[in-house]
């Protein structure tokens, strides 16, 4: 009997990594082995301001196993200087004396085992010339200025339409109010790991990263090499979250290491140099004004931001960038600031710009929903876009007011019965709050090529990388569905630059880009086998119309006689064909007539102790439009993993500088506190989205970011109901509900 054929995209099956994962049998960048490994550790600085008077290495030299000492004396010229793509910092490490922020790499130590390094990095001794840090961006603000770049085409500084100055002086109600939120870092459970090797002018890389085509461009440049001279690879990632989006420092100063020594150097960073050196979301100050009518038509919508950049970039966390789009108002005004703080650079950090700007936007709305007495829900959709309010282009697809829809039943959303600060259950203040997400879907060109071999099983190779997601699984699943074969007969090849190039594994891009590109090898190769069969004489097949023939099963049949076709394994058997495969090419049009994005509605419940005010966030109903759900296991795995994310954000993560020096005070888990299971009530996800071919190819967009944007501004909502005080500052930490 033969089995059901079963669609392979949307069905629930397993991680295929699965196995490994929870037998410790996966291999992670500071997992893979190197016979002869030496070890490199950075000597971090103590100031946040000022510049290296001297640095005294001959102690460090002198001791066991050492061999080498880098600073900014002795290290070999960089030749990639000024410009470097997807580098994430303008200046090169140790290309000078100054120091910008606290931990900055002031020494590389290079030693036999990572503890020689270490004992030897204690021993190099610096004389530090202090400057005057910039310790916060209060202390900045009064500097703030229009930033320059990185990116200004992506993400513009300004947007205008209509005249919103006017529109708001002769509206009957407006909200004019700040809002900020604090310094957060990534917490990835994988630190950043480099692993350099040459052989002779080629450079093997292994290195934590969302990006391996992206990285080995950065790191040709650095060096002066042809990128077909770097062949970067990345394994399993523990965790990316934006982090491992750009090249930095220590990936440099690995491959820099090795070729000094002359043997392979494994540079890992501890959890320190994690907060302090790979990124961070920066702190903003965000003032929003809305204007409307008394029945909640909005009429103007202005949005100014400042966020802390590094004393080296002009870094524009892009906060604005959504406004546009949010809501269907004729009038508005958006500008971006940045103020330079002594603070290293900040980089991409799950949904950069969206997270704050939208908690700013959402927050103010729910402000104008209780001034006008409104429910905040109806509100939204009184002012609902249909089309992109900017471009005035219809979306590719948007089913943002299903997600209203379907949240507000399965959350049981009633606004009005009780007023903010009344409703109570036991020693518990009780409040609900709701908002909304969206997020521009941004693609990239990508490639893949699919193979079906003589013995039935399949084989996926591209340039992705796994970065806790799911992608291998989806990919695997968007092949099976184009060839017409079950899952468990593809394998997949990823994380490599001998590899075709797929898209990057941030910006949400790999279900649309990359699922796109292997989406089109499998059809390709789908055709090609059918077109094998209608012309072969011994073939079933032989003779029929290609648009008639159908695959299920590995087995090549025609849709109104099923029982007339043959296996791709008889197929290719009896053409001698060892492997039949192609090569799927996504990409992405210059000028579209769509706009795509993805949406989100969130609807929570808080509970805060009246003792503690802590808060407690008690339920969650996110709801999330992503196009076609690739595999709704993952799909879930990942949606909530975002929403708790972002709750981090939203009550207790923050990057403490020091009022005076500037340096980071908690940069370590014992005071950065991110959720843990116990923090966590019940999170549900929900999807709506349907095939979207009009977005992407395979018909489905990004989710990595659209489940964390939105969130802190529902819970800021739910804390205001649930205690009558509006707290426009993130964390909302027990302090601020005092």
């Amino acid at each position: 009997m033969t089995r059901s054929w079963v669609e392979p995209i949307g069905a629930n099956i397993n991680r295929v990594e699965a196995l490994a994962k929870v037998t410790g049998r996966a291999v992670y960048t500071a997992d893979v082995p190197a016979q002869g490994a030496a070890h490199a550790v950075q000597v971090p600085s103590q100031i946040s301001a000022g510049r290296v008077r001297r640095i005294d290495t001959r102690e460090a030299e002198r001791a066991t196993g050492v061999l080498a000492v880098l600073t900014h004396q002795n290290v070999p010229r960089w030749r990639g200087q000024p410009a470097i793509p997807y580098y994430a910092e303008s200046r090169l490490p140790l290309s000078d004396d100054r120091i910008h922020f606290g931990n900055q790499c002031l020494a590389l130590v290079i030693a036999d085992t990572l503890h020689q390094a270490e004992y030897a990095a204690s021993l190099v001794l610096v004389d530090y010339q202090l400057g005057q840090p910039v310790p916060n961006l209060d202390a900045a603000r009064a500097d703030a200025y229009p930033p320059t770049g990185p990116y200004p085409d992506r993400f513009p500084t300004e947007h205008r339409r209509g005249d919103a100055v006017a529109a708001l002086r002769s509206a009957p109600v407006r909200v004019d109010r700040e809002y900020r939120t604090a310094t957060i870092s990534h917490a990835p459970m994988e630190p950043s790991s480099t692993l350099a090797s040459w052989d002779g002018d080629q450079l093997t890389l292994h290195d934590s990263s969302q990006g391996v085509f992206a990285h080995r461009e950065a790191v040709a440049t650095a060096f002066g090499l042809p990128v077909e001279s770097v062949r970067l690879i990345s394994s399993l990632i523990g965790g990316g979250f934006g982090n491992k989006s750009y090249t930095w420092g220590h990936t440099l100063l690995a491959a820099l290491a090795a070729r000094v020594v002359r043997r392979p150097v494994r540079l890992t960073l501890n959890r320190k140099e994690v907060f302090t050196g790979t990124g961070h979301m920066p702190a903003m100050i965000q003032r929003v004004r809305l204007g409307a009518r008394r029945d909640g038509t909005l009429t103007a919508i202005t949005h100014d931001t400042v966020n802390a950049t590094s004393p080296t970039d002009d870094r524009n966390e892009p906060a604005i960038q959504s406004t546009p789009a949010l809501y269907a108002v004729p009038n508005l005004a958006a500008r971006a600031q940045v103020a330079k703080v002594n603070i290293g650079t900040s980089g991409a950090m799950r949904t950069p710009g969206d997270t704050p700007g939208q908690f700013a936007v959402e927050c103010a709305m729910d402000e104008l929903a209780y001034e006008l007495g409104m429910d905040p829900l109806e509100l939204r959709r009184k002012n609902y876009a249909e089309r992109h309010p900017q471009s005035g282009k219809p979306f590719s697809g948007k089913r943002l007011l299903r997600c209203y829809e379907v949240g507000a039943a399965e959350f049981g959303w009633s606004w009005g019965e009780a007023e903010p600060g009344t409703l109570r259950d036991g020693n518990d203040l009780v409040g609900y709050g709701m908002a909304s997400g969206i997020r521009a879907e941004h693609s990239a060109p990508a490639a893949a090529r699919v193979e079906i071999s003589s013995d039935g099983t399949a084989e996926v190779r591209t340039g992705t990388q796994e970065i806790g997601g799911g992608t291998l699984t989806t990919m695997v699943q968007v092949a099976a569905s184009g060839l017409g074969v079950s899952p468990d007969r593809v394998s997949i090849k990823a994380g490599d630059t001998d590899l075709p190039q797929g898209a990057p594994t941030f910006g949400s891009m790999t279900s649309g880009s990359t699922g796109s590109a292997v989406h089109l090898g499998a059809r390709r190769v789908r055709v090609a086998a059918i077109r094998l069969a209608i012309r072969d004489t011994q073939s079933p097949l032989h003779g029929a119309e290609e648009d008639a023939v159908d695959v299920r099963d590995g087995r090549l049949l025609l849709r109104a006689d099923p029982s007339r076709g043959e296996t791709y394994v008889d197929l290719l058997d009896r053409h001698g064909i060892g492997a039949l495969r192609r090569v799927g090419e996504y990409q992405p049009e210059e000028e579209s007539a769509v706009e795509r994005a993805t949406f989100g509605a969130h609807f929570v419940e808080v509970r805060i102790d009246r003792q503690l005010s802590r808060v407690r966030v008690a339920r969650h109903v996110g709801v999330f439009d992503c196009g076609r759900v690739l595999n709704e296991k993952t799909a879930t795995n990942q949606a909530r993993g975002g929403m708790i994310f972002a709750m981090g954000g939203a009550l207790m993560e923050q990057l403490v500088p020091d009022p005076v020096s500037g340096r980071l005070i908690t940069p370590a888990l014992t005071d950065y506190h991110v959720p843990v299971h116990a923090d966590i009530g019940d999170v549900r996800a929900l999807f709506v989205g349907e095939h979207e071919p009009e977005a992407h190819p395979v018909g489905a967009k990004g989710l990595g970011e659209i489940c964390s944007i939105g969130i802190a501004p529902a819970i800021a909502n739910a804390v205001f109901h649930a205690t009558g005080k509006r707290v426009r500052e993130l964390p909302i930490t027990p302090e601020k509900l005092l």
